[in-house]
Parts: C-alpha cells; sequence; structure tokens
C-alpha cells in the first residue's frame, strides 16, 4: 500500500470490520467523508475474516487495513487479547506514518486497537452505535471518544452522561440510486411477480435455510407466482437449490453477496435476522419484513432491535425457538400479497429512515481540529425514531400498483 505524500490532506481512519453490519455502514461514512473534497483520505481497518474479505472485494477503489484482530468468544480471551496486541502494533506503525486526524469505530472487536492507537497518538476518536444495546467493544471504548453516534435512540441511555447524537444508521447511497432494468433478467427472475428475500446477514443461517425448507412447501401451493432469492451461506446451498427445483420456483441463490443493495430493492418482502444495519437498509427502501433474531446475539439485541421495529409497526416477529412453518408462511403471504398491510407497514418504515445519517456524521467528523463537538440530532420527526424524508427513490417500493420490481433504470456500483 503506497504512503501518502501530501501531508496536508486531512486523514479519517474507519474502523468497521467484524461483519457486514460493521463493515457497510463505515462504508456508508467513507463515501459521504470522500465526497467533502479532494482533500480527504480515508483508510477503512477491517477484520482477517472472510466475511470482510468478501465485502471489501466489492470494493476495488477502497484503502482497506486488514487486522488480526478476532472476536471475544468463551474459551478464546488468550486468542482475543492476543489478536488486540498484534492489531495494535500494526495500527501504530500505520498512524505514525499516515497520521490520520479522526478514527471513528463502527463497533465490533476490531475497532478496539485502531481506537486506542488514535487516541495514543493525538487523534479524535469517535464511535457508532447501530443496535439498541451498545455492544462490549463500544462500552469500554466510550471513555475515549469525543462524541458517540448511534443508530436507534433506545442506545442513547448506556452510554451515560457522554456526548451523544441520535443519527440513525449509515446506509450506503446505492440504497437509494434506481435499479437497473437488467437485474431481474440477470438473475432469471421475472419482473411484475412478488420476490421474497431470504437473508441471514451476509453470511446465511443455518436456522432460517431450515425454516425456509418448510416454509416454500407451503408458500408455493398457495402462491405458484411466488419468487426467491435467497443467500443461503455455504452450508445449505445445495439442498435449498434441490428444494425450489422441485417445487418449480423461480430463484436466485448465492452463497454471499456484498452488494446486496440491488437484492434488497428487488424483494417484496424479506425473512429475515434483525441486525441493526439490516433494519436500516429495508427502512430505506421501505421493504416489509419477518425479522427472526438470532437469539445468541450478545446482550439479545437483535430481540430488542426486531421489538422497536415491531411495536411501531415496521415489521413482524417472531422467536426462533417458537416459530412454526405455518405461522411463518403466513405472515409472509401477508406480507408479500396483502395491500393494505404492505402499505400501513410502509408508511411505518417510513419514520425510521433516517435519510441523512451518513451525511450528518461525515459533517461532524469534518469539524476544525479544535472545534467543540456540536452534532445535530440526524432523526427527525417523531413516529418513533425515524428521519423521515419524502419516500425512497428505489421505483419498486414507493407505489403499490402493479409494482414492475425492474421498471427503473439506474446504476449502482460500491466506490468509495
Amino acid at each position: 500500500m503506497k504512503e501518502e505524500r501530501d501531508s496536508n490532506q486531512r486523514k479519517v481512519a474507519i474502523a468497521c470490520g467484524g461483519t457486514g453490519g460493521h463493515f457497510f455502514p463505515g462504508v456508508a461514512v467513507a463515501q459521504e467523508v470522500r465526497r467533502r473534497g479532494g482533500q480527504v483520505q480515508v483508510m477503512l481497518f477491517a477484520s482477517r475474516k472472510e466475511v470482510d474479505r468478501e465485502s471489501a472485494g466489492a470494493l476495488p477503489d477502497a484503502r482497506i487495513e486488514f487486522l488480526p484482530a478476532v472476536a471475544l468468544h468463551r474459551g478464546r480471551r488468550v486468542a482475543f487479547v492476543w489478536g488486540v496486541i498484534r492489531s495494535l502494533a500494526l495500527c501504530l506503525r500505520r498512524f505514525l506514518r499516515w497520521k490520520p486526524e479522526i478514527v471513528l469505530v463502527m463497533g465490533g472487536f476490531s475497532g478496539v486497537a485502531p481506537a486506542i492507537a488514535g487516541r495514543l497518538l493525538g487523534a479524535r476518536v469517535y464511535l457508532h452505535e447501530s443496535n439498541s444495546v451498545p455492544g462490549r467493544a463500544n462500552r469500554y471504548l466510550a471513555p475515549l471518544c469525543r462524541g458517540i453516534f448511534v443508530g436507534l435512540p433506545s442506545a442513547k441511555e448506556a452510554f451515560g452522561g457522554r456526548k451523544v447524537v441520535v443519527s440513525g444508521t449509515p446506509v450506503r447511497k446505492e440504497f437509494r440510486q434506481a435499479l437497473r432494468p437488467e437485474i431481474c433478467r440477470r438473475l432469471g427472475l421475472a419482473s411484475g411477480s412478488p420476490i421474497l428475500l431470504v437473508m441471514g446477514g451476509s453470511q446465511g443461517a443455518r436456522a432460517l435455510n431450515d425454516l425456509m425448507a418448510k416454509v416454500a412447501p407451503l408458500l408455493s401451493r398457495r402462491h405458484p407466482d411466488l419468487q426467491i432469492i435467497h443467500l443461503t451461506g455455504k452450508h445449505d446451498h445445495s439442498s435449498l437449490r434441490t428444494l425450489y427445483e422441485r417445487l418449480g420456483l423461480r430463484y436466485f441463490l448465492s452463497e454471499f453477496c456484498p452488494n446486496v443493495s440491488e437484492l434488497i430493492q428487488l424483494a417484496t418482502a424479506v425473512l429475515s435476522r434483525a441486525g441493526a444495519a439490516s433494519l436500516a437498509e429495508y427502512a430505506v427502501v421501505r421493504l416489509p419484513a419477518l425479522l427472526i433474531p438470532y437469539p445468541h446475539a450478545v446482550d439479545d439485541h437483535q430481540r430488542k432491535n426486531a421489538l422497536i421495529f415491531a411495536e411501531s409497526g415496521a415489521a413482524e416477529w417472531r422467536e426462533e425457538s417458537r416459530l412454526q412453518a405455518s405461522d411463518a408462511a403466513k405472515v409472509l403471504s401477508r406480507l408479500l400479497y396483502d395491500r393494505e398491510a404492505r402499505r400501513r407497514m410502509k408508511k411505518a418504515l417510513r419514520a425510521w429512515d433516517a435519510e441523512n445519517a451518513a451525511a450528518r456524521i461525515a459533517d461532524d467528523l469534518m469539524k476544525a481540529e479544535n472545534s467543540e463537538w456540536k452534532a445535530s440530532e440526524a432523526i427527525r420527526g417523531g413516529g418513533g425514531g425515524g428521519g423521515g424524508g419524502g419516500e425512497g427513490k428505489t421505483g419498486s417500493h414507493d407505489a403499490e400498483g402493479s409494482e414492475n420490481l425492474c421498471a427503473s433504470s439506474g446504476k449502482a456500483a460500491l466506490k468509495i
């Protein structure tokens, strides 16, 4: 990686690795920071996990440093500490040469070393927490930070009296761009017929795959025109392909998709986990969802995310352990085909669209070095905490009508 020679350029380090839910909001902020002018450089810091490397493959123009950090799981405390030490040494070497003025941590274990290195070397350190309950890394790093951004109002109290602003969760600009008309054809799908998206996070989810194996036959008998987009992960890809072939459904399967914005925009409804970054993306495109929170998430934060959306009418949710296939099929059928139910849910989702989250975070990061941090609330209006601007610009979700899923034109690209 080439070292930059222009010391007059402002430099921003964004630590955003570990999961797609950390990585892509960081990319959204990076896109906005870069829009501030040519005198700004951005470097992303991610983990060496496969999900980070695959996500980075969609960003050919980005500067990305992969850190040897590992998550703090039971029985891996020594590995976690050793990963932090090695990552801290790498960050200190990088920062001594590159000299970032600002370090933004998007949560997760890969942000620990960049935050500590930034603080030691005099950078201004900020963090962003997307979930309703702050993760361990963000709770521990909060005292090092000049300011804190949160995606959901419920997370604000966890940081006590520190400077906290409810910014919303940044969403990449690709979600607000019109779809290219050839996407349906490229995926082997038909325009005009409903599409169910199934995604258990950036790497799939075995429980959702098992659920779909039971739900798909029920839905196919009731709705033979249904189409499915399914991000399977690696383990169940072949068996699900066989199932959908046997049922005679149109489908598109992928083990992993870094540019998921196109799939979310195409979908009519989604069966999903309840990560905060995904919920923010669904709000942008007004995508009705049945949420199945990951039951082992730290502090049960996915369940709390799902509850917040469901209580506002912006989603349906069920507990994984109690969910029956017949119930899931009934809910999904309503979200796919009941026009009035879809209208109500889209209206509720609008309130959660923090339209300017990335821009407002970027604006606050780029304030003069010695100025006080005076972030303003990014979420506007009441309605449960969303920042509702106008309707999204995705084409397929703004009007009920025939919902021609591929009628709009445009261009999407992952570039920062």
